[in-house]
């Protein structure tokens, strides 16, 4: 393991580390402050990840996938609205077969 990976081993296996991180996040992405605490983890859990594979395979775009999406999911939980209607209970009946796009 690389002296790098083994950095962002010890940090998706510290808690305390991911806290330190956490206080600087919203310097760089603002949208953060509409995520809960546990999905604020979660995010520096991926973003460290993906941040190592970038780094070390060299593949940018993953990395970029992993904070538009997080940034897609702090948008919705902004708005109550869409928030309450996405996150409301499918109904029981069965909607048939969906078909191949």
């Amino acid at each position: 393991m690389t002296q790098e990976g083994g950095i962002h081993s010890a940090l998706l296996a510290n808690d305390q580390d991911t806290r330190a991180i956490l206080p600087a996040l919203p310097a760089v992405f603002p949208w953060i402050r509409h995520l809960s605490v546990e999905e604020c983890r979660e995010f520096v859990q991926e973003l460290v990840e993906t941040s190592h594979d970038a780094a070390t395979q060299d593949v940018p775009a993953t990395l970029h996938r992993v904070i538009v999406e997080w940034r897609a999911t702090a948008r919705i939980l902004a708005d109550p609205a869409l928030t309450a209607r996405l996150t409301r209970a499918l109904p029981d009946e069965d909607q048939g077969v969906v078909q191949a796009p």
